[in-house]
């Protein structure tokens, strides 16, 4: 994910975070049912808490950058409203 953000392919990051989030789900539905796995999934999951976070601060980063062309290019008014608009959950 980090790398399709350095190249400025931000649909394909976005379509990776929704496949990760649905991946997690899955996780915790197996843990659910069933209870050997359950140590496993904690494990993976306390490794994929912790990417969350990194990839989350990076995302940031991100949206700062691109927050900053679009001043600089002169169009950061309008669409820093409607990026800051849309993007609230950053």
């Amino acid at each position: 994910m980090e790398g399709l953000l350095q190249q400025q392919k931000y649909d394909e990051a976005i379509q990776c975070m929704d496949n990760r989030l649905a991946l997690i789900d899955q996780l915790a539905q197996l843990a659910k049912e069933c209870q050997l796995q359950r140590q496993v999934v904690a494990e993976f999951a306390a490794k994929l808490s912790i990417q969350e976070e990194k990839l989350q601060a990076l995302t940031i980063s991100y949206h700062n950058i691109v927050f900053k062309k679009l001043v600089q290019v002169g169009k950061g008014n309008k669409a820093g409203q409607a990026y800051n608009l849309n993007s609230k959950e950053f």
